[in-house]
């Protein structure tokens, strides 16, 4: 029997526009109703997952930056976070900077863009929320070293020669990620939407195989391996599909709707 369902959102619960279709507001309406919690794990920030949880009628508890944050929605405090080691992160920033790559600095419970960044996202990630709560800095480093902020997760996409992938790979206590085919992110080493996703099921006291997870890409498989009834979206990735018991149909085509229903049937 399911008694939570953890849902990824980008390529998942979000449709191709960036929304959240009506039929997929029912289906988590229904299997809430049925007693059964459904949480986001997300690679987003807390304040977006907190509206999004809002907008789909989810539970209060979200995963957020791809699992360094279990966070509660209601009020934005950081349950549990984890950091990328302060002897790392200057440098991890030094090599993403300066390169004409759209990054997501998330320090803490801050998000800092540089401006080039800044100007990039507002066209191509037109999600005012997140853009609210984002501080401009000339200086990421120099901010994030005067208000004494750690540096929980790098956020790289949109020029993809420039990556400094191979350089990143190499620093000590961080891992590099990604949420599909053209961006990378960077977590403390350890850090996985499973690892988080457990720790919010032990604090419901819901054994991991009697949750389900529903995901499309890389930074999914650990969730999709932590629990008893891992769903893959159609649009998802040939590893994420390999780690799944059901494929649902694409975000285009009410996948998560489906795969909610489908988890609800289950024994």
């Amino acid at each position: 029997m399911i008694r939570l369902i953890a849902l990824d959102l980008d390529g998942t619960l979000l449709d191709p526009a960036g929304q959240i279709t009506d039929e997929t507001k029912a289906a988590i309406a229904q299997a809430r109703q049925a007693g059964i919690k459904v949480v986001l794990s997300t690679g987003r920030s807390v304040q977006e997952a907190a509206d999004f949880s809002a907008q789909a009628g989810c539970d209060n508890l979200s995963v957020c930056l791809g699992g360094a944050v279990l966070s509660d929605n209601a009020t934005g405090a950081h349950l549990r976070r984890w950091d990328i080691p302060a002897d790392v992160s200057r440098k991890a920033l030094e090599l993403c900077l300066n390169r004409d790559i759209e990054l997501m600095i998330f320090a803490g419970e801050q998000i800092v863009l540089d401006p080039f960044s800044q100007q990039s996202l507002s066209k191509t990630f037109p999600y005012p929320v997140f853009h609210n709560a984002a501080v401009v800095s000339e200086d990421p480093i120099a901010y994030l070293e005067e208000h004494d902020l750690p540096l929980t997760k790098i956020h790289g996409d949109w020029n993809r020669p420039a990556y400094p992938l191979e350089e990143l790979s190499k620093l000590q206590g961080v891992e590099l990620t990604s949420s599909n085919d053209h961006d990378f992110e960077l977590v403390p080493a350890g850090v996985n939407k499973g690892r988080t996703l457990a720790l919010l099921a032990l604090l419901w006291g819901i054994p991991l195989d009697q949750c389900a997870a529903v995901g499309d890409s890389e930074n999914d498989l650990a969730m999709l391996q932590a629990v008893g009834t891992p769903i893959a979206m159609g649009n998802g990735c040939e590893a994420v599909k390999a780690a799944a018991r059901h494929v649902a149909p694409d975000n285009a085509h009410e996948g998560v709707a489906h795969a909610i229903r489908w988890a609800m049937e289950q024994p």
